[in-house]
């Protein structure tokens, strides 16, 4: 994989640099490919869209999605205008994906009575209005993996296909593990319509989202997995509390690493 393929998210920045600030940092360490984890209500705006285009131009950099802050988007609200006023959010977030080119929005989803299914039909509901929404504007909405979601495993992922909603999928193999999943078959579940793809470390024991080779991760079979659905999208690093920058590059040419390892086994399928 060329090494600009693997990216990162200002996410591993936060909070100690704002989000716009957050492309500095990733540029000045060699960066070209991001996800913008929007953090608050107030870059939810056209205005602050054109800031991150303007530095992203300035800079060089792709911004290959942006990823919604959870509590921000639960469209399935049945109270009328809390509703109204999370649809207009999320009809403002495609704008600032419009403005930045984003190809994509990663969407945690449901994130409780994750086993009530009147909560999941209302999801699945809501999932399909935003989904449409979003492939008008021509980008993909990404559900993530996410151990305390709805979706956690693969047949999550098989009730969400077979429901035909206009959807992607965004995979974190960190939330794979937390969650109790293997990683290789959420991705076997998501296929064709994995957009995106998270990297970040697991250990039972201590820190979350350790930089990738720091924890328990079979890297080589999660490669693997990747390879075997053709996925050519960015590999975007998402670790957390990690406040040396050298750090970050080693874990960048840890994946880099491991994808090539991957190739080398010569039973999987390059991207």
């Amino acid at each position: 994989m060329d090494l600009d393929r693997i990216g990162i998210s200002t996410a591993a920045f936060f909070p100690g640099h704002l989000t716009e600030d957050a492309l500095y940092a990733a540029a000045e360490l060699g960066f070209r490919v991001v996800e913008v984890f929007l953090q608050a209500g107030s870059e939810y705006t056209a205005r602050f869209g054109t800031v991150l285009e303007q530095r992203r131009r300035n800079l060089g950099l792709e911004i290959h999605s942006l990823h919604l802050y959870a509590t921000f988007f639960d469209l399935w609200s049945t109270y009328p205008r809390r509703a109204r006023e999370i649809r207009d959010r999320f009809d403002r977030a495609l704008e600032v994906a419009g403005r930045v080119g984003a190809q994509a929005l990663t969407w945690h989803g449901l994130r409780y009575g994750v086993d009530d299914p009147r909560l999941v039909e209302a999801f699945f509901e809501s999932a399909r209005w935003a989904g449409e929404r979003a492939e008008a504007a021509g980008v993909t909405l990404c559900i993530e993996n996410v151990s305390w979601c709805y979706l956690r495993r693969p047949q999550q992922v098989r009730s969400i296909r077979d429901a035909d909603l206009p959807v992607g999928f965004t995979f974190d193999g960190f939330q794979a593990l937390e969650s109790g999943a293997e990683p290789g078959a959420l991705v076997r579940a998501m296929g064709d319509r994995l957009t995106t793809v998270h990297l970040s470390d697991y250990r039972a024991e201590g820190a979350r989202h350790l930089p990738p080779g720091e924890g328990e991760m079979d890297w080589l079979a999660l490669m693997r997995a990747l390879r075997g659905v053709s996925y050519a999208g960015p590999l975007i690093l998402e670790t957390a509390h990690v406040d040396d920058a050298e750090t970050l590059v080693r874990a960048r040419g840890f994946v880099r690493g491991a994808w090539e390892d991957a190739g080398d086994s010569g039973d999987c399928r390059r991207p």
